[in-house]
C-alpha cells in the first residue's frame, strides 16, 4: 500500500483547491489537473515531509480492543505529508485529477466554487461528533431514550427481551442496533449521494486528537479503504474537546513519553489540516474564514476561555453558590475545566487561543463579520462547543450538574452574530440533534443553532432533571430529534422494532438556492437520519 490517507480537499475557492495526501514512503508523488481552460493538463511534483508526531507510540503499538484481533487496525508506521496548492482554474468548473506515487494511480474530481456573483445553488453539509477510533467497528452505544408516539407499544426491556439479548444493553438503556463504525459509514454514504459542495465538521473528528489510530480509522471512512468523499468535496473542520485529548497517551496530562496530551493532539490536527492565515500566526489552523460564493464560513476554536474556570470554584466556603433547575446566572468564560493557558504553554506550546470578548480571536471575527457583511455575503459560522443546548453540555459552569465543559460561553457572540446578520451557527459537543433560534432584540430576525453531533458516535438526548422529567435548560430550542419526532415500536413478524421516528445517526443538509439577480436566495434546512432496516432476527 502506497496511499496511507487518499488526497482529500481543503481550502476551495472561486479558482483553485488545496490538496493534501498521505503516503508510506518517501517518494515524491506527480499530481496531473485537466478540465475547463486548460489546453494541456497541469502538473506538480510533490516534495514529501516526514511527520514524525502521526508515528505510533508503544501503548497504540500494544493496545488490545475486546472483539478486534490485536493490532489489526494499525498501518504502516511512517506518513509522508503530500500537499499542493492548486490556483488559476475558472470559477464553478470541474476538473478530474490523477495523483502517482510508486506506480500507484489514484483519480478523482474535484469543482471550484462559484463567483459571489455569479452562482446558481450551492449544497453544503453539517456533522459532527464521529469520534472515529477502532474499537467503534465493534461497539454499540447506548440509545437514551426518546419520546413514544401515543401509538408506539413500550421500548424492549432491557432484562429479557430478544433486543438485549441481541444487541446489548448499557446500564438501564438498550445498546442502539448499529456499530459506531457502521452507522458513521451509512451516514457518509447518504452524505456521498447528494453530491455536496464542501462539508462542515465543527469537531471531535476522532476519538482523542493524540491518538493516532483514532486519525487512522477517521480517513478510513473519508479518503481512504471505507469511502473517499472527501476525494470530490473539501472538509472544513473546527477544533472540538478530543481534538485536545490525549486519549490512550495521556488524556489531559502527559503520555508515558512526556507528551502534554491537549498540545499534542492539536498539534496533529494541525498536521493534517491546513487552513488560510488568519494574521495571527501562532493561532494558524485554529480559527479561519472561508468563502465559497456568497457564502462565508467563519470556523472559531471553542477550546479555551479566560479567565479559566472549574466546577469546583462554586459551591465552597467563600465561594459563589451553585445554581440549580433552570437557574441562569450568566454564560460564564470558559467551556473546559481540565487544563489552563498556564499548563498548555508550560508544555510548550503557544497557539492556544482565547475567544472572549478582548481577545485576538474575538477581534478577528469582528473584522471578517464587517468585511462579510459589507460584501453582501450569507454568513455562517462553526464551533464545537454549542452555546444553546437541552442536552449533556448545555449547563454553564456554575450549574450543580455541570459537564464542566459546557458550550454556554459561546453565548457572548450571539449579539455580534445578530447585529451582522448570520443566518446559522453549527456546533456538536452534546451529541443530539437540535435546533434553537435566538432573537434578542425580538424583531423577528435572528440566528439559527444547530446542533448537529449525529455523526457516528453517542446517540444522547434532551438532558432530565432527578426526578425523570425534562430539564429545558435551553429556553431557545425549537426542536430535537429525541423528542419530537417520537419513536414508533410495533412487533414485526413477532419481534418488537422500532419502525420510525427517534434518534438516529444523521447529519444536516443546507441548500442555498438563488432567486433573482438582486442577490436574493432560499436557504433550506434539512436535518437528515439514517434509519436501521433490521431483520426479525436483529
Amino acid at each position: 500500500m502506497v496511499f496511507r490517507v487518499n488526497p482529500y480537499l481543503q481550502q476551495p475557492s472561486s479558482d483553485g483547491m488545496y490538496i493534501t495526501w498521505f503516503t508510506e514512503t518517501d517518494a515524491s508523488g506527480d499530481i496531473s489537473i485537466s478540465g475547463p481552460g486548460l489546453d494541456t493538463p497541469l502538473t506538480f511534483t510533490t516534495a514529501p515531509t516526514f511527520e514524525p508526531l502521526l508515528s505510533y507510540t508503544n501503548a497504540e503499538l500494544n493496545q488490545e480492543i475486546s472483539g478486534l484481533e490485536q493490532g489489526s487496525w494499525l498501518l504502516g508506521n511512517n506518513n509522508y505529508k503530500h500537499t499542493v496548492d492548486v490556483n488559476g482554474l475558472l470559477p464553478d468548473s470541474t476538473y478530474t485529477y490523477t495523483v502517482t506515487v510508486d506506480g500507484e494511480v489514484f483519480a478523482a474530481s474535484f469543482t471550484t466554487a462559484p463567483t459571489a456573483d455569479d452562482w446558481e445553488s450551492i449544497r453544503f453539509v453539517a456533522l459532527s461528533d464521529s469520534e472515529t477510533e477502532p474499537r467503534g467497528r465493534a461497539r454499540r452505544r447506548d440509545w437514551q431514550q426518546g419520546a413514544l408516539d401515543a401509538d408506539s407499544l413500550a421500548r424492549p426491556s432491557v432484562a429479557d427481551s430478544l433486543w438485549a439479548e441481541t444487541l446489548g444493553v448499557s446500564g438501564s438503556r438498550l445498546n442502539y442496533p448499529l456499530t459506531e463504525t457502521t452507522g458513521y459509514l451509512n451516514n457518509l454514504e447518504i452524505i456521498n449521494s447528494r453530491n455536496p459542495d464542501f462539508l462542515v465538521m465543527p469537531g471531535d473528528l476522532i476519538q482523542g486528537g493524540g491518538y493516532q489510530p483514532a486519525w487512522d480509522e477517521f480517513f478510513r471512512h473519508n479518503a481512504g479503504e471505507f469511502d473517499s468523499g472527501l476525494s470530490e468535496y473539501p472538509i472544513l473542520p473546527a477544533l472540538g474537546n478530543w481534538e485536545n485529548f490525549g486519549a490512550l497517551n495521556g488524556g489531559y496530562g502527559t503520555d508515558a513519553d512526556g507528551r502534554f496530551g491537549p498540545l499534542f493532539g492539536r498539534q496533529k490536527f494541525g498536521v493534517y489540516f491546513d487552513a488560510p492565515a488568519n494574521g495571527t500566526p501562532e493561532h494558524q489552523d485554529n480559527y479561519y474564514r472561508i468563502d465559497y460564493g456568497p457564502v462565508t464560513i467563519l470556523t472559531l476554536d471553542s477550546s479555551n476561555g479566560e479567565p479559566d474556570d472549574n466546577r469546583n470554584n462554586y459551591g465552597g466556603d467563600g465561594q459563589p453558590p451553585k445554581i440549580r433547575g433552570q437557574e441562569f446566572t450568566g454564560p460564564g468564560t470558559d467551556t473546559q475545566q481540565n487544563f489552563t493557558r498556564e499548563q498548555y504553554e508550560a508544555e510548550g506550546g503557544t497557539d492556544l487561543a482565547d475567544f472572549n470578548p478582548g481577545s485576538p480571536q474575538w477581534n478577528w471575527v469582528i473584522e471578517q463579520l464587517e468585511d462579510a457583511r459589507a460584501n453582501g455575503q450569507m454568513i455562517f459560522a462553526q464551533f464545537h462547543h454549542a452555546p444553546y443546548s437541552n442536552g449533556t453540555h448545555g449547563l454553564p459552569m456554575n450549574h450543580e450538574n455541570s459537564s464542566g465543559q459546557g458550550g454556554t460561553p459561546m453565548r457572548q457572540y450571539q449579539p455580534l452574530f445578530e447585529e451582522y446578520g448570520v443566518v446559522a451557527v453549527f456546533s456538536g459537543h452534546s451529541e443530539m440533534f437540535e435546533r434553537s433560534f435566538v432573537d434578542e432584540d425580538g424583531d423577528g430576525v435572528g440566528v439559527y443553532y444547530y446542533d448537529v453531533g449525529v455523526a457516528g458516535d453517542g446517540m444522547r438526548g434532551q438532558r432530565t432533571d432527578a426526578d425523570g422529567e425534562l430539564l429545558g435548560y435551553n429556553a431557545f430550542s425549537q426542536w430535537t430529534a429525541d423528542q419530537r419526532e417520537p419513536e414508533l415500536w410495533a412487533e414485526v413478524d413477532g419481534v418488537l422494532q422500532n419502525i420510525a421516528g427517534g434518534k438516529h445517526y444523521g447529519h444536516l443538509e443546507v441548500n442555498v438556492q438563488r432567486l433573482g439577480d438582486d442577490g436574493s436566495a432560499e436557504i433550506t434546512f434539512t436535518p437528515v437520519y439514517s434509519f436501521p432496516m433490521l431483520d426479525a432476527n436483529l
